[in-house]
């Protein structure tokens, strides 16, 4: 069927098929061992493969890179921290907004949020515990951002030079 297709509509249909199966529910493979995270790793490789065309030896980092795609772990990260900042701002289901608690609500810097302690490692993946960990460890000026597009943006930028060591 590729032949028939133009490299742009691979793509979409990659993006379609594929990286959207990748994303849906990924915040609960917050944790997970990393066989598991190499197993996902290896799919949006296949699928980066497909779309250029590329040979099994060619290097796939500047081609993710061109695709601006973040890698699986990152991807997993985006999508618990976009969940904790609706949650924070009153765009999330009560039952998120109700997992999470400021300390020092009455500082003059900017609070961080409550980690309470696990009991299992089960638990250590749970909402509660991995979104205030990830939301104490963002910059701040990420965590201060007044609408939802201006966080994506920004968190998407922080995420993309972390994955792929691209520091100022």
């Amino acid at each position: 069927m590729k032949p028939f297709l133009s490299n742009k509509q691979v793509g979409c249909l990659t993006q379609a098929l594929v990286i959207s199966s990748l994303d849906y529910c990924n915040s609960l493979y917050f944790g997970i061992n990393s066989a598991l995270l190499r197993q996902l790793q290896k799919i949006q490789n296949k699928a980066c493969r497909t779309i250029f065309g590329l040979p099994r030896k060619e290097s796939l980092e500047p081609h993710l890179q061109k695709l601006h795609w973040l890698k699986i772990p990152e991807r997993i990260e985006f999508k618990l921290l976009l969940l904790t900042y609706k949650a924070l701002n009153g765009s999330a289901p009560k039952y998120l907004t109700e997992l999470l608690h400021y300390n020092n609500a009455g500082s003059d810097r900017l609070p961080s949020l409550h980690v309470p302690t696990a009991n299992t490692s089960i638990g250590e993946r749970s909402f509660s515990v991995s979104a205030p960990i990830l939301w104490n460890n963002l910059p701040t000026d990420i965590k201060q951002c007044e609408s939802l597009e201006s966080f994506k943006t920004k968190l998407k930028t922080h995420l993309f030079r972390k994955c792929y060591n691209l520091f100022d």
